[in-house]
């Protein structure tokens, strides 16, 4: 079996692949850059023996020049290093922040009820780009140093063997000395890249909620949540920044124990014959070339925490495996579909254990919902809607409703059963054909930053104007149909009212004519007069189509064909419209008769016209 830290190794070089050719090249500039630094000491080395041995002037000055020109272009190449490296290091990391977006956009429905926005955006962009200063800084230092070792050895061992011997020591020394301390501070840098990721995860849960909170008086447990998050980040950044001391301080006394040894085995080598003195200026020096990597690993050792934490996180983040695969090839027939749910049930469980990764993340959230490991949201569930029909889903908060709306969009598998689109079982449709062709209207709708066409189309260019236009006037916006549809909304579709909102979320679907809709309570946060459009909008919109409406608002379904009563994950009640609100035994009457013995007793309550209070000269 693969050990996890050699598969995050792997995982990373897959990363790295697609721009293999600039790390070869970026790779080979190194190998030069290190070649130069190790023969300007040997160009010294030369100098010193040749003028003990009483070499010309013009002899010295001719090794003088040569070394100035090594040194020149040690500089240069060190220039080149540093810009290609960061380069490379963003064009990199700019695809794996493509690919991660993509991959989180990818997971299902468990996964994101589990992690919030600001979580993700932390996760997605902070630990990458820890990644990519890992990249772009602390990688070719490494490589280059690697190099020097190498070659330093190499020299050494034609030089004098004795010598080679010693520096080898000394490398491995020092390198046992900053692995030692380096696991403990990688795992104390991931502890604290977790803990500002949550965070910021709840600085922007409460931000998003920050009118409930105020209204409702929670802004001092907002405030103590915030406090508690932050002592949590501000302790894992204590313990990471004393794990980084301790790592400082053996890199420091391995740079000065390798100067005095140099220094010390040189003069007594000197003293003995056995070297001349500028092989002991060589050692000395490639002592000191050692050190500088070494001491740049200090400078740049909160990067290389961080980096490896962001790619302990990243990887990890990438062998999450999406719980709903899409394997299908299989496309149902041309228009309206018809939808069939066969023995089916759904329950909140943890993962498979071949998705350990997965099961971690879940975990948590899943040992809340599921206390027995079975709660079974929706019970065994047989129900067949024929393509074309109508049908209004009902029962109360927590029946199920909004799960099942979930299963026929496929945000979520059934735990068992089957689900069927126009007869072909839902697993074996293609994901992309599935969203073509299934369409939700939400009660909440996500309006974006861009034109009124781009929150239309969703940023599509295929549509042409006339029929985002022609969508826009189905849904009832005459008047931005009529205007200019490539006006700018602000964030969060700032321009537009909430009805305004919902109508364009049914212009959204007027486009794309679905062949089979899902409204989830599109009704119930508008004011009667947009409810009254909607209502006239959805009932020209479910004709030539299979439609499920699940209302809270027993009004919203004055225009569907078939009712649909859930009760505890069942279905207690399935019929006719007009035959269930006619039958004085179903449930769906005794809902309707209850919603207007409220409708009745809310005009009850309200005050006489004699009773309102005078309201400055205004009469009713």
């Amino acid at each position: 079996m693969t050990a996890p830290g050699t598969a995050r190794w792997r995982a990373l070089l897959a990363l790295l692949r697609p721009d293999a050719r600039r790390w070869v090249g970026l790779g080979a500039l190194i190998a030069v850059s290190s070649a130069l630094a190790l023969g300007g000491p040997l160009v010294v080395r030369r100098i010193v023996d040749r003028a003990a041995d009483g070499a010309t002037t013009a002899q010295l000055v001719r090794l003088a020049t040569v070394f100035l020109v090594i040194a020149l272009a040690a500089q240069v190449i060190n220039v080149a290093v540093t810009w290609f490296a960061t380069v490379t290091a963003w064009r990199t990391t700019n695809q794996i922040r493509i690919d991660l977006t993509r991959h989180v956009l990818g997971l299902d429905h468990e996964f994101h009820r589990t992690h919030t926005p600001g979580e993700l955006i932390q996760r997605v962009d902070g630990d990458v780009t820890s990644v990519s200063d890992f990249l772009g800084r602390v990688v070719p230092r490494f490589v280059g140093a690697a190099f020097v070792v190498v070659g330093m050895i190499v020299v050494l061992a034609i030089v004098d063997w004795r010598l080679a011997v010693g520096a080898f020591a000394y490398v491995v020394l020092a390198m046992w000395a900053v692995v030692r301390s380096r696991h403990r501070a990688v795992g104390e840098s991931s502890d604290e890249m977790g803990s500002y990721a949550r965070l910021y995860g709840g600085i922007e849960e409460r931000l998003t909620a920050a009118e409930d909170l105020r209204s409702n008086g929670a802004a001092t447990h907002a405030m103590w949540r915030f406090v508690e998050e932050s002592t949590d980040a501000m302790a894992s950044s204590v313990r990471r920044e004393r794990a980084f001391l301790r790592m400082w301080w053996m890199v420091q006394a391995s740079v000065a124990g390798g100067s005095v040894i140099s220094l010390v085995a040189g003069t007594l080598l000197v003293a003995g014959d056995v070297i001349t003195v500028g092989t002991a200026f060589l050692l000395f020096q490639y002592v000191l070339l050692l050190s500088r990597p070494l001491e740049d690993v200090v400078d740049q050792l909160e990067t290389v925490q961080k980096a490896n934490g962001a790619m302990v996180r990243v990887i990890d983040l990438l062998a999450v495996r999406p719980g709903i695969d899409d394997g299908g090839t299989t496309s149902p027939p041309a228009g309206p579909l018809s939808l069939t749910l066969r023995e089916v049930s759904f329950e909140y469980r943890q993962a498979p254990e071949a998705n350990r990764a997965y099961a971690d993340l879940v975990a948590e959230e899943a040992s809340r919902r599921v206390a027995d490991g079975s709660e079974r949201v929706l019970d065994g569930i047989d129900l067949h809607i024929a393509a074309g029909r109508s049908v209004g889903v009902v029962g109360r908060t927590g029946s199920g409703k909004t799960t099942l709306s979930r299963l026929v969009l496929r945000l979520v598998d059934a735990s068992d059963g089957e689900v069927l689109v126009g007869g072909v079982p839902i697993r074996d449709v293609p994901r992309r054909e599935l969203r073509r062709r299934v369409a939700l209207i939400p009660q909440e709708v996500e309006l974006f930053t861009g034109s009124v066409r781009d929150n239309v189309t969703l940023f599509d260019t295929g549509p042409t104007d006339e029929a985002v236009a022609d969508a826009l006037r189905s849904a009832g916006l005459d008047s931005l149909a009529d205007g200019d549809i490539h006006r700018e909304l602000g964030a969060g579709g700032a321009g537009l009212s909430a009805g305004e909102a919902q109508l364009l979320a049914l212009a959204r679907v007027w486009l794309r004519d679905p062949d089979l809709l899902v409204l989830d309570e599109a009704t119930a946060r508008v004011d009667p007069a947009t409810e009254a459009a909607l209502e006239a909008a959805v009932a020209q919109l479910v004709q030539r189509r299979t439609t499920l409406v699940i209302a809270h608002r027993l009004s919203t379904l004055r225009h569907v064909d078939e009712i649909v009563v859930l009760d505890h994950g069942r279905v207690v009640e399935h019929g006719e419209r007009a035959t269930l609100a006619a039958d004085p035994t179903s449930r769906f009457h005794r809902l309707l008769a209850l919603a207007l013995d409220v409708d009745a007793q809310a005009l009850d309550d309200l005050p006489e016209l004699d009773d309102l209070p005078d309201l400055g000269g205004v009469t009713a």
